[in-house]
């Protein structure tokens, strides 16, 4: 009877030892931390693009007006015409200006005749003057009479280049060389001329489309990658295959706010001496910022404003209020106050620890970042945006680095932490992408 209760007893020893160890391997399972997802700090090229859409537009178009009035007889030139410099744009009737030129000139005849009179007369008189046969009164006489003559012949010669003008003005005469990009008038409509306060009729609009602009709004967060003189590429959907040259020209100083986003205006002047780019084409702007080469680089989503610690919260179970009693009051806004925010990374260390580490950063391509400053080549850093999808069930230990926790200088130093210097190759790097 032993011998079975034996077997029975040892039976259920083991079973216990059995539950015990599989008890203490879940508890041991459960216990471990999750790894955080991470990328590797590489170094790489970086080519900054800034993207934006404009309307094509001409580059200082003139508007065509009239100084003489009256029907318009003549228009040789349609919309899209390409037009000289002093050719013939619009004939204006010319029989009221053309009448008041031939009423000018008749004056003028009638006034050199009247003066050339009053010489003859003047020169009779000094002869009889010195022959003693009139008195100096009678001779004097004519000099009055010579002065209203020429007064007379001066006011009929301006009355008759005043009266030229407007018979020139009726013909009017391309000023510069371009395309009729618009001509709201039609032969027969009455002309207003453009005098004095009047505004007058506008005939047609003449822009050389040689070189065109296109107008954009850049978003404030990306002015600081744009320069004026940096060379774009347009694209427009007339034209998908084709790719055209420009160079910024300006960049306005004041802001325009859509939708409460913040944007500045962009110039850009397009080449445009094969004519495919027309006046009000939609088309797309690529800014070439910066090319950067051999930078340390990170994926844009490793990197967050030391004012944004919601993904930190989250994965290692500590709250914002901690975190910010916790690092440099310059860098976190606290109540009362405000600071401008620094930005951070989440750094893997070899021995399963995590570390908030403080680094400078520089362009972007939208996709990874320069780090100017604070890692280098081999680091592991932790993607920030995967934390907000999932939490682990034990958080891992997180430490803050030096230049990170309250009470240190707000100086950015070489060394950040153990492990975490610029290289020297790394500085020149910097220093090309802060001048793009």
């Amino acid at each position: 009877m032993s011998g079975p209760r034996q077997r029975s007893s040892s039976f259920s020893l083991v079973l216990i030892a059995v539950t015990g160890l599989s008890l203490a391997a879940c508890e041991q399972k459960s216990s471990q931390t999750t790894a955080l997802p991470t990328s590797d700090v590489t170094r790489g090229d970086i080519a900054v693009r800034v993207q934006a859409t404009g309307a094509v537009e001409p580059i200082n178009p003139v508007d065509i007006k009239s100084k003489a009035g009256g029907a318009l007889t003549s228009l040789p030139v349609e919309v899209g015409s390409v037009v000289q410099a002093k050719q013939l744009l619009a004939q204006i009737d010319p029989r009221d200006v053309k009448s008041k030129f031939d009423q000018a000139v008749a004056d003028d005849v009638v006034s050199l005749a009247s003066l050339e009179r009053a010489l003859r007369d003047q020169a009779r008189k000094d002869t009889l003057f010195a022959r003693k046969v009139i008195t100096i009164s009678e001779h004097d006489s004519t000099k009055a009479t010579i002065a209203a003559a020429r007064s007379a012949m001066v006011q009929s010669r301006a009355s008759l280049d005043l009266a030229r003008q407007s018979l020139e003005d009726a013909s009017i005469e391309s000023p510069i060389a371009g395309t009729v990009i618009a001509r709201p008038v039609t032969p027969g409509t009455i002309v207003t001329p453009a005098t004095g306060q009047a505004q007058g009729t506008t005939l047609m609009t003449i822009a050389d489309l040689r070189q065109v602009r296109m107008r954009v709004t850049i978003d404030e967060v990306e002015m600081g990658n744009v320069r004026v003189g940096q060379s774009a590429t347009v694209n427009v959907d007339a034209y998908p295959d084709h790719q055209f040259n420009g160079t910024i020209e300006k960049v306005e100083p004041q802001a325009v706010v859509t939708q409460g986003v913040t944007f500045f205006p962009v110039q850009i002047t397009i080449d445009n001496r094969e004519g495919l780019l027309m006046p009000g084409m939609n088309g797309e702007v690529r800014i070439k910022a910066a090319d950067l080469s051999n930078v340390v680089q990170v994926p844009i989503d490793a990197i967050r404003a030391t004012n944004e610690l919601a993904p930190v919260s989250r994965m290692f179970s500590l709250p914002v209020d901690t975190l910010t009693n916790q690092m440099r009051r310059d860098l976190v806004s606290t109540e009362g106050a405000t600071a401008t925010p620094g930005h951070y990374v989440i750094v893997a260390k070899p021995d399963s620890t995590y570390e908030m580490r403080l680094v400078k950063i520089g362009p972007t391509d939208l996709r990874v970042q320069q780090v100017t400053d604070g890692l280098q080549a081999g680091d592991k850093v932790v993607m920030l945006g995967s934390i907000i999808t999932s939490k682990p069930p034990v958080p891992p230990k997180l430490v803050l680095a030096e230049n990170l926790k309250r009470g240190a200088v707000s100086v950015a130093t070489p060394r950040q932490t153990a492990g975490a210097n610029v290289t020297p190759a790394g500085k020149p790097a910097a220093a090309k992408a802060s001048k793009p």
